[in-house]
């Protein structure tokens, strides 16, 4: 179950879900807004009322003027047509439109019609039982029987909505215009079943609408969230290789939008980083050279030096005293292996360090041994199981080691040194101590560049080191790294 979810928990099925749902909220909104005011209008407004006084007109009245129109109107067959309007409908032949028809039943089973003559006398009651509930009329409605026998035609003089039920009075013309009648017709209002049809016509225009506006805006939604998690996904990649330390990556995004906005400035600071960077590396490159120059001058310009004065030396006692010359060029030969040694030294430093190709902890033993068997010092390493770190860490930790061999091997005079690469509690620690002369810590710190590399180090990748010694009680150098959640 959670292997077919996982797809839509996605930033760009959930845009194309919520493109979705507000599409359709919305058109729903509108559809019952457009339909409770078209319903409103319809039963509220006079729209039905005139609607009923036209189609009494146009379908009724021109037959009730024939039975009126004769001499001695026909009542039976009056009653007898109206009564058939009731059940087959009254079919009404024009040339404008030979098929339209009006259907009483239709319109309200439970409506009342009634024919009155002249002067207000009823001629034809439908349905028999409904006869005389008219009576006794009121003034209302009287007076709008009068308008009509009158040949009043507004709609507004001769209809009446009161007590839940609609009352038209519609007059009858003969050919000269003159009233014959009246036709006086009772209806439910609103009509029976409009408000179950309106509910129909909205329950089934919500499914039309909400399928079709669904699938719009699924539709709209999807391609929509493709193109901005697309954009989003361009600005992740970037983002990685910048986290990799490759800012020469820039995020394609022109737009004018926020986006792109966002993009533009991204890509301002990864150049701004890569121009950082080169000036960084630059300056690390000189500050190498610094020492790398100092180093040289501290320790192996000094011994060629005395060397040399040695050789002087001996060449000076060679014809006079040959113990005191080979005296001399002993101290030469141990100067120029100190030399040697230095020279070394350097040159392991130097040397760039791939750890990516056998591993960080092959490669610490492989250094530790090398240094071991070229200084004639006694190292123990003892590395306990370390999760995976990352590759500034590991770099971090091996460049303390090396700046920390190096030290003992040009200042301590230690005879043996013991390191420890372990886990404690939620911290990596490696550990260099040596059983040498020692030192004072502020002092030292102040003539050259190991110890404070060896800070700057460990606290770039956010780690700590730590310096304890004192004279003639060796060294313990202890760096540690704090391990993050899930590691």
């Amino acid at each position: 179950m959670k292997r077919l979810r996982k797809p839509f928990q996605g930033l760009s099925w959930r845009l194309t879900l919520s493109y979705t749902l507000v599409t359709v909220a919305t058109w729903l909104v509108i559809e019952i807004l457009f339909i409770a005011g078209v319903s409103f209008l319809l039963i509220y407004s006079d729209l039905i009322p005139r609607t009923m006084v036209y189609a009494i007109n146009t379908f009724i009245e021109p037959k009730v003027a024939e039975f009126l129109a004769q001499p001695e109107p026909d009542v039976d067959s009056l009653r007898h047509w109206i009564e058939q309007a009731f059940e087959d409908g009254i079919k009404f032949e024009s040339p404008e439109n030979p098929n339209l028809s009006f259907h009483l039943g239709d319109l309200d089973r439970n409506a009342y019609i009634s024919i009155l003559d002249h002067d207000i006398n009823q001629l034809v009651g439908v349905p028999e039982s409904g006869e005389m509930e008219i009576y006794p009329l009121d003034n209302e409605i009287r007076d709008m029987l009068e308008a009509a026998r009158q040949g009043e035609k507004d709609p507004e003089r001769i209809t009446k909505i009161s007590g839940g039920y609609l009352t038209t009075a519609v007059p009858v013309f003969d050919v000269e215009g003159e009233v014959l009648g009246v036709i006086l017709m009772v209806i439910t209002y609103p009509p029976p079943g409009s408000l179950s049809q309106t509910l129909t016509l909205i329950g089934v225009s919500i499914l039309l609408f909400t399928f079709a506006a669904g699938t719009v805006g699924t539709i709209f939604g999807y391609f929509t969230a493709r193109g901005l998690t697309g954009r989003l996904n361009r600005i992740s990649s970037a983002a990685n290789s910048w986290s990799q330390g490759d800012f020469s990556i820039f995020i394609p995004d022109k737009s004018s939008d926020e986006l792109g906005q966002l993009s533009r400035q991204l890509n301002r600071m990864a150049e701004q980083l890569q121009h950082l960077l080169k000036t960084k590396q630059d300056l690390a490159t000189l500050e190498e050279r610094n020492r790398l120059a100092r180093d040289l001058h501290d320790s192996v310009k000094q011994q060629v030096f005395a060397t040399t004065m040695q050789i002087g030396a001996a060449k000076a006692a060679f014809d006079q005293d040959a113990d005191e010359s080979r005296m001399h060029m002993d101290q030469a030969e141990q100067l120029s292996r100190q030399a040697q040694a230095e020279l070394g030294a350097l040159i392991r430093e130097l040397r760039p360090v791939s750890l990516s190709a056998s591993g960080f902890i092959p490669a610490l033993e492989e250094y530790a041994l090398g240094w071991s068997q070229q200084t004639a010092v006694e190292l123990e390493l003892d590395v306990a199981d370390i999760p995976d770190l990352d590759g500034e860490v590991e770099q971090a930790l091996f460049r303390v080691t090396q700046e920390a061999l190096a030290n003992v091997s040009r200042h301590s005079q230690a005879k043996s040194v013991n390191i420890q690469l372990l886990r404690e509690n939620s911290e990596i620690l490696l550990s260099i101590r040596d059983n040498g002369i020692g030192f004072e810590v502020i002092q030292a710190s102040d003539k050259g560049m190991g110890l404070p590399n060896m800070h700057e180090r460990m606290l770039s990748v956010g780690g700590k080191l730590d310096i304890k010694s004192e004279p003639g009680k060796g060294t313990r150098i202890l760096a540690s790294y704090p391990l993050l959640e899930g590691d």
